[in-house]
């Protein structure tokens, strides 16, 4: 697994990531996806990154997915969960 994993919850596009590509671009980033799973969130190209929304938490914890709140920053605990990085 890599070293570093990035985490950022978020329920708008990603278009700041370009200011920080110098220090992102070396790291994976795990994406949480808050709010409608539906709605396409922009993500700037040539970036590793793995995208979570609800529907995938739903999947992945089943009947335990409840303890993952939504409608604030707390989805990104699953971030956290699933990740295989030393430092996240």
């Amino acid at each position: 697994p890599e070293e570093v994993d990035i985490v950022i919850p978020t329920i708008r596009n990603l278009d700041f990531l370009e200011q920080w590509r110098p220090f992102f671009e070396k790291h994976k980033l795990i994406i949480v996806q808050d709010g409608d799973p539906s709605r396409k969130v922009r993500i700037p190209e040539g970036f590793n990154y793995e995208l979570y929304n609800r529907n995938d938490i739903e999947r992945i914890l089943g009947d335990k997915a409840w303890c993952v709140s939504f409608k604030d920053s707390a989805c990104r605990c699953f971030g956290f969960l699933v990740s295989k990085a030393k430092y996240v």
